[in-house]
């Protein structure tokens, strides 16, 4: 069937991908593993220029919208309201 669709071959790679995670790295900045670092909320990902990788959730309540989630200097609410001032859940 000539449709255009997903065969069950993978297309020819021009570029071998060492290649291409050169290029990606070099147009886009290599992002440091998450591992490296001891990551708590969601302002030290992005301090450290680290790409999220998992859910972050607070480390005292455990809920996503808590503001210490998104902060780690900001108090825990032990809420997982929406909109809490603090929050990156809006």
């Amino acid at each position: 069937m000539s449709d255009g669709g997903k065969g069950d071959s993978p297309r020819p790679f021009s570029v071998p991908l060492k290649k291409f995670d050169a290029n990606w790295d070099a147009i886009f900045g290599k992002k440091k593993p998450a591992d490296d670092f001891k990551l708590d909320c969601h302002r030290c990902f992005e301090e450290n220029d680290v790409m999220v990788d998992r859910m972050i959730l607070c480390p005292t309540c455990g809920n996503k919208r808590c503001p210490k989630a998104s902060d780690h200097r900001l108090d825990c609410t032990n809420s997982n309201d929406p909109g809490q001032p603090g929050s990156v859940y809006k």
